[in-house]
Formats: C-alpha cells, sequence, structure tokens
C-alpha cells in the first residue's frame, strides 16, 4: 500500500495480523497455509512501514523455540514465499532473509529414530522459487553462489523426491530468470525435474557430475560429512558413503588431508547412526584415494586399523 498516516488504519487491522501470524505456525499445515495467504494479502494493503513491521514479525517466526519449531518455521517460510511474490519483501529484508530460507533447505530435527523437516524444507525451495520470480538480477546477484549451492544440494542430497525436485525446480527458475548461477544450462542437462526423482541416481550420478564444478564440490563434499553420514536411515548413510568414493577424485588432497580424519572422529561417536555411517564413510574414502594413486598410510593407516 502508499504510505499513509498510522491513524488511517483501523485499529482492528492489528488483531488481525495478530491472528493470521498465530495461523501461520498452527500444527494444521491447511491453517499454516491459510495464514500465510493471509498475510500476504494483508500486507500489500498496509502502508509500507507497517508492512514492513509484519516482514519482521514473520522473520522473527524462524527463531522461536531456537529455531526448533518446525510447524513455526514452515509457516514462516509460506508467508516469506507469499510476501516475495507480491513485492513485499523488499531488497532491504534479503540480507536476513536470505540466510534463515538456506538454513530451512537442510531443516532436519532428529525425533526418535526419524525426523521432522521436509515439508520445511518443500517449503523452503517454494520462496527460493518465489525470490527469483520477483526481483531483478542486480538484486539477487549478492546472494546468487550461496542460492545456488543450497538449491544444488537439496535437489541431489534431500531423502524426499517432492523436496528435491522443488529444488530442482527453483533452480531451473534462477537460472531461466536470473541467468547468474555457475553453470546452471550445463547442470540443468543432468538434473532436471525427473532426472532427481531418483534417488540413487541423484547421490551417485547426477552429485558426481556436479561436483566436477569446483563452485559446488564443497558444499556437496560438506553436506555428506555433516549431514548424511549421520542420517537416520541406514539407507541414506549407505548412498552418501558410496557418493564420497565417487568425490574422491576430484580432491584427493582435501579428502585425504581433512575429510578422512574427519569421519574416523566421527566413527568413535556414541550415537549409533553416525558411528555406521561414518564407518562405512572411512572405508568408502579409503578406497577412493587408493583407486586415485594415494593410497592412505603412516599414522591415517594405524587409525583406520585401530
Amino acid at each position: 500500500g502508499e504510505d499513509e498516516p498510522d491513524d488511517m488504519v483501523p485499529a482492528e487491522v492489528d488483531d488481525v495480523i495478530d491472528a493470521l501470524l498465530i495461523a501461520a505456525r498452527d500444527r494444521d499445515t491447511v491453517v499454516r497455509w491459510s495464514g500465510a495467504k493471509g498475510i500476504g494479502r494483508m500486507t500489500g494493503r498496509l502502508p509500507r512501514h507497517l508492512a514492513d513491521e509484519v516482514v519482521g514479525a514473520v522473520l522473527g517466526m524462524f527463531l522461536l523455540d531456537g529455531g526448533s519449531d518446525d510447524s513455526a518455521c514452515h509457516g514462516a517460510c509460506l508467508a516469506l514465499a507469499e510476501l516475495a511474490r507480491r513485492g513485499l519483501l523488499l531488497p532491504a529484508r534479503l540480507p536476513a532473509a536470505v540466510p534463515l530460507v538456506l538454513s530451512s533447505l537442510k531443516y532436519d530435527v532428529r525425533k526418535g529414530s526419524a525426523s521432522v523437516g521436509a515439508h520445511v524444507r518443500d517449503a523452503a525451495c517454494y520462496v527460493c522459487w518465489a525470490l527469483a520470480r520477483a526481483y531483478a538480477p542486480s538484486v539477487m546477484a549478492p546472494y546468487v553462489q550461496d542460492l545456488a549451492r543450497g538449491l544444488l544440494v537439496c535437489s541431489v542430497y534431500d531423502r524426499e523426491v517432492n523436496c528435491r525436485r522443488a529444488a530442482s525446480a527453483a533452480f531451473q527458475e534462477h537460472v531461466g530468470r536470473q541467468g547468474a548461477f555457475p553453470h546452471g544450462i550445463e547442470i540443468l542437462t543432468r538434473a532436471d525435474y525427473f532426472t532427481v526423482g531418483s534417488r540413487g541416481g541423484a547421490y551417485t550420478q547426477i552429485s558426481p557430475f556436479v561436483a566436477q564444478f569446483g563452485e559446488y564440490r564443497g558444499a556437496l563434499v560438506e553436506h555428506l560429512v555433516a549431514s548424511q553420514v549421520r542420517h537416520w536411515d541406514r539407507v541414506i548413510r549407505q548412498l552418501a558413503a558410496q557418493t564420497l568414493r565417487l568425490l574422491v577424485a576430484g580432491d584427493p588432497e582435501g579428502f585425504q588431508g581433512g575429510v578422512l580424519p574427519r569421519l574416523l572422529d566421527a566413527s568413535l561417536s556414541q550415537d549409533l547412526p553416525t558411528r555406521h555411517g561414518s564407518a562405512l564413510a572411512v572405508a568408502e574414502v579409503v578406497m577412493g584415494l587408493k583407486e586415485c594413486g594415494r593410497p592412505v598410510g603412516g599414522e591415517a593407516a594405524a587409525r583406520v586399523v585401530g
């Protein structure tokens, strides 16, 4: 809306906005979606400074309960996407918003023998898609590298097919509209909406192709080591270990000096999935290094055997 005096805005609007913000973090998905839609529509009719206060409140939802409230993070992503689509998320707010969205692309909170977070990651991809459509390339330029890495990691390594496809669609939208993602066209020829549908293919075929580009290799390896080899799902741990072996050839020095010691440390963890996945990954990385003509020796070899 246009800048207007505050007395032109009915007092009841505050109550309505509060109710929508509460709805956006409701336990029911349909209620959260309706709340996010309402926030977008109401904010578009407010004066600019009041609209920016609503944006600030939405960003604050990401931090509720230390970021562990999945309903609040999901609702915040949906609301942020609606605001971006309507041009209400001003460029001045992007430095605060983009890091929160990037962290939501990896949102995965362990609950017992499983985890929650797929809906948050899916909604974060929706935000990235909306950002591609809402801003000029010059506005998005400072965030291109981080967004490209985050979306590619999600599109090849996420456990859920809907998240991989959502990330791939957002990546494609950025390549088409922004045109600044490094090697975007080349990657899309291999990592499109349909090819990422196969989890095994995404891990063992698409990600080694993407890792040949130096801009993305580090992010892919880091996600495998820091997250996927410790995953609660045994199949993901196995795929992560196999994929690390395929990535060794791109940076054998980095694997020998950095990745292998980290995996050896993690293989002594008290957490059983971490211990299992790290042990698998150590075996695969050792084999990968041998295939590269860099057999493990010395102290590292002693730690592997011990």
